[in-house]
């Protein structure tokens, strides 16, 4: 009996162990030029169980980051990118490791 509650318990252990390790946090920045002075920012993110290569379309473009899932991230990559009012796109790694793509390449990730 023992034995059967043990395996019961891993096996609800193992199904609920797909634990969301990346995420892509991204911050939408508007600038009202009439009536000027006007500022909107809004962010929101998207987290997941990490694979090999991060693919998303933001502002016109197509990013390709490192996922968590090309090697040993213990706590995932994670990403914020910031869009401003003209479409650029700056970026950065917020946690991870050198598997991740490092903060000074995520924005040249996006083309």
């Amino acid at each position: 009996m023992r034995k059967s509650l043990t395996i019961a318990a891993l096996a609800i252990l193992f199904v609920s162990g797909a634990a969301l390790a990346d995420t892509v946090a991204i911050t939408s920045q508007t600038s009202f030029s009439d009536p000027s002075g006007g500022n909107i920012s809004s962010t929101n993110s998207y987290a997941f169980q990490g694979t090999s290569t991060i693919t998303f379309s933001v502002a016109g473009k197509t990013c390709n980051l490192n996922g968590s899932a090309r090697g040993s991230v213990p706590m995932g990559c994670n990403y914020s990118l910031t869009v401003s009012p003209n479409g650029t796109i700056t970026g950065s790694l917020t946690a991870g490791n050198s598997v991740c793509t490092q903060s000074s390449q995520v924005a040249a990730s996006c083309k």
